[in-house]
C-alpha cells in the first residue's frame, strides 16, 4: 500500500534512530518510550511498502532502502530548518539556539576565538556550559547541547565526529624579573615556580611531556583550570607561565609580561565534537564554516 502524504513525524524518528544507531538511543534524545517508536516506525515501513533496517541479533541495521531514504530525509529536514531560518523578519522575533558545551580545561583564549563572532549575530542566541567531557557527551547524546569544545578529539565511539580546528602556539611568560630565564631556554625553567593546568586536560599532557622529554623540573605552586588566574598570577610576579599566545598578547605588548620562550614543540589545539544529528543543524554549520573560513584566511 503507497500512502498518499508523508508523515513526517514518522519520518522525523526513522531519522534519529538511523543517526544515532540504536531505538534507545532515539528515545533517550525524543524522550520518548521505545513502544512508541518502534511502532511509528513499523507504520512507516507498512506505509512504505517495505522495511527500512535489517534486524540483526537484536541490532538495527540500515538496509539499502534505509539508506536511501536516510539520505533523502537528511536533506528533507536541513532544508526545512534553512527556510526557518530564511524567512524575512524573523530575526526580530526569533533567534536560532546554538548550545555549547566548553570542557573546563580548555583555556578561554580558545573559547574567545571560537565564539567571537557569535555575539554580533543577531540571528543566534548563544549558550555556554562548562563541565567534564562524560557530562558534556552525556548532554549531547541528549541533544541538550549542539557540540562540545575540546583540546583532544572523542575517540571513544563512532558516533561522534571530531573536528580539528586548529591549535595556537603556547609561549612561557614571566615578570621582567624572569628575564635572565631567557638564557638556556627552555632548561632555564628548572626550578622556576610555575602554576599548570590541571591534571587530565589534553594541553597540560602535552606541556608534562615536553618537560619530562627536556628534563625540566619547574617548581610547580599550584593547578587551575582558568587560563585566566594562571595569567593573574604570573602578573603578581609569582611564578612564570605556559599559555597559548592570543590569551597572554595584550599583557605581552604593554610590556606587564615577558617572553620568557616559546614551545615550538607544543600546540595547543582545539576540537570540535559534534553528533550527525547536531552536525547537520543550520546555525551549528554555519557557526564551524565561518571559523574554519576566518582561520583559511588568516592563514
Amino acid at each position: 500500500m503507497r500512502m498518499e502524504r508523508l508523515n513526517y513525524n514518522q519520518l522525523y524518528y526513522f531519522y534519529v534512530v538511523a543517526t544515532e544507531g540504536s531505538i534507545k538511543s532515539a528515545c533517550e534524545k525524543l524522550h520518548l518510550t521505545q513502544p512508541t517508536i518502534s511502532g511509528q516506525l513499523k507504520t512507516l515501513e507498512d506505509d512504505l511498502g517495505y522495511q527500512l533496517f535489517d534486524r540483526k541479533y537484536r541490532k538495527l541495521e540500515l538496509n539499502k532502502y534505509g539508506e536511501e531514504i536516510l539520505s533523502k530525509a537528511e536533506k528533507i529536514f536541513v532544508l526545512g530548518e534553512e527556510l526557518l531560518v530564511s524567512l524575512p523578519n524573523k530575526e526580530s522575533k526569533y533567534r536560532n539556539e546554538v548550545r555549547i558545551g566548553v570542557l573546563s580545561s580548555l583555556p578561554n583564549s580558545l573559547i574567545h576565538d571560537f565564539t567571537l563572532n557569535l555575539w554580533s549575530d543577531t540571528s543566534v542566541s548563544a549558550h555556554l556550559v562548562h563541565g567534564i567531557m562524560q557530562d558534556l557527551i552525556r548532554q549531547l547524546n541528549e541533544d541538550q547541547i549542539d557540540l562540545i569544545l575540546s583540546d583532544a578529539p572523542y575517540v571513544q565511539s563512532k558516533k561522534y565526529k571530531s573536528i580539528n580546528i586548529g591549535g595556537q602556539k603556547l609561549v612561557a611568560v614571566g615578570r621582567e624579573k624572569f628575564a635572565y630565564a631567557k638564557d638556556g631556554f627552555p632548561h632555564s625553567l628548572t626550578g622556576l615556580p610555575y602554576m599548570s593546568f590541571n591534571k587530565g586536560g589534553q594541553i597540560q599532557d602535552e606541556i608534562d611531556f615536553f618537560f619530562k622529554l627536556n628534563n625540566i623540573k619547574p617548581d610547580l605552586i599550584g593547578s587551575v583550570d582558568d587560563d585566566t588566574f594562571i595569567k593573574v598570577v604570573a602578573l603578581k610576579g609569582k611564578c612564570i607561565a605556559i599559555l597559548p599566545e592570543p590569551s597572554v598578547q595584550s599583557v605581552l605588548e604593554s610590556g606587564k609580561l615577558i617572553k620568557i620562550g616559546d614551545l615550538d614543540e607544543v600546540v595547543s589545539n582545539c576540537w570540535i565534537i559534534t553528533s550527525a544529528l547536531g552536525s547537520k543543524r543550520v546555525p551549528v554549520k554555519k557557526l564551524i564554516n565561518s571559523y574554519l573560513g576566518s582561520k583559511r584566511h588568516v592563514a
